[in-house]
């Protein structure tokens, strides 16, 4: 859960590095942090996190448009969000 002044609602956070390059595949995508060949591939959920993160989305407007577009509870769509957005930050993603 996030406080006001939390940093993963900021949504100048969410920036890509230069040497990441990401594929839509179907309903998935893959992530290539080209510094280290890691190859990441992202479920249909986590693909689109990474679709509104990339537009510059808040963490709120992310955890806000997934509510509208399927069918899970406000707690669950939170904690996928904020568990994606960590673990893209701890692989260097964002």
């Amino acid at each position: 859960m996030t406080t006001a002044g939390d940093p993963l609602d900021n949504a100048a956070a969410f920036v890509r590095p230069a040497d990441v390059i990401a594929r839509r595949l179907g309903e998935s995508a893959v992530l290539i942090r080209m510094r280290t060949s890691r190859i990441y591939q992202l479920n249909v959920t986590g693909a689109r996190i990474w679709e509104l993160l990339q537009q510059h989305a808040s963490r709120d407007a992310v955890l806000d448009e997934l509510l509208a577009e399927f069918e899970v509870s406000r707690e669950d769509a939170a904690t996928a969000v904020d568990h994606l957005i960590a673990d893209l930050r701890a692989e260097g993603l964002l």
